[in-house]
């Protein structure tokens, strides 16, 4: 009886401990990926599109950066060929005195009894030297300046490699933000999805004056572009290429960038506020066009097009001109 009693108490012994074995070899449950919200997506897309818009700073650099160096190229082909000629020049009369009168020129001067051809010669050697002097003296002046526009090219060459290795580091960082926002975005439910997506494509008319309402009926003709990283038209735009183009077409010069073209501009007030005024995030990495009423012109981000948006989220705002 004792016996068959320490054995009930091995058997239940044995199961606790196999029960507990086994709840240590329990595969804990994969923790769900943290929802996404809409905020969550816009927030990714603005980080995009202010990497986008440090590519594009990057680019007009290169391209700034390109013209010095067809320019410093230029001068160099001109100074190269000026001294060439110079060089030539020097070094044929160089070789044809020493050739008339090897043993100089003032040998014969020497011997001469005459006394007027004496001074008419004397005269002719001055001149000969002062020209010699004056021809090695643009000589060297054209050598040095010849190097200078070398070393300024060797430096150009070296901003512009330079510049687009910082290009390419950039639009990289602005892929992986893009493909994370979408990725997000992909993850909403579709009606958040479709409610991002919905735009104003309303035309507005006659808003602002002068310059400001050419820009702006420039802006209207685009509503329903699609938004393109770097793009300027003439059919696809991101937010600055908009706004460079708008006011491009009233004869107004802007940087590139969104960051610049607030730099280039005069800060005002929210309340001072009229058609045709830039409006920013603070970030300086969106811009859009002020129309009146509280509304907006601009090119949003991938997968919306030009548009009419509401001031929200708009803190900068400058004039162009006066």
């Amino acid at each position: 009886m004792r016996k068959n009693a320490i054995s009930t108490r091995s058997f239940a012994a044995l199961g606790g401990a196999l029960a507990l074995t086994a709840s240590l070899f329990v595969v804990a449950p994969v923790s769900a990926e943290p929802e996404v919200t809409r905020k969550d997506v816009e927030d990714a897309y603005h980080r995009a599109e202010d990497a986008n818009e440090r590519v594009n700073g990057l680019v007009a650099d290169q391209q700034r950066l390109k013209r010095r160096v067809k320019e410093a190229s230029a001068e160099i082909a001109a100074l190269t060929r000026v001294y060439n000629v110079q060089r030539d020049e020097l070094g044929s009369a160089i070789v044809q005195q020493h050739l008339e009168q090897p043993l100089g020129p003032t040998v014969s001067l020497l011997s001469s009894s005459d006394s007027s051809a004496f001074i008419e010669g004397l005269s002719a050697i001055d001149a000969l030297n002062t020209n010699r002097a004056d021809a090695l003296e643009s000589f060297d002046k054209t050598r040095v300046s010849l190097e200078k526009r070398r070393d300024q090219l060797a430096k150009h060459q070296a901003e512009l490699k330079k510049a687009k290795k910082k290009a390419d580091k950039e639009r990289a960082t602005m892929l992986k933000e893009f493909r994370k926002a979408q990725a997000d975005f992909e993850r909403l439910n579709p009606q958040i999805q479709a409610a991002m997506n919905e735009g104003d494509y309303t035309p507005i008319e006659n808003a602002g004056s002068g310059a400001a309402k050419q820009a702006i009926a420039f802006a209207m003709k685009q509503l329903g572009d699609p938004y393109v990283y770097g793009a300027t038209g003439p059919n696809k735009w991101d937010c600055s290429g908009l706004v460079l183009r708008a006011y491009g077409s009233a004869g107004v010069s802007l940087p590139r960038t969104a960051r610049q073209q607030v730099g280039a501009t005069r800060r005002i007030s929210r309340s001072e506020l009229r058609p045709g005024d830039l409006v920013a995030y603070s970030g300086l990495g969106h811009i859009g066009i002020y129309l009146g009423n509280g509304k907006v012109v601009h090119a949003p981000r991938p997968g919306k097009r030009v548009e009419i948006m509401g001031l929200n989220g708009y803190s900068v705002f400058t004039r162009v001109g006066g």
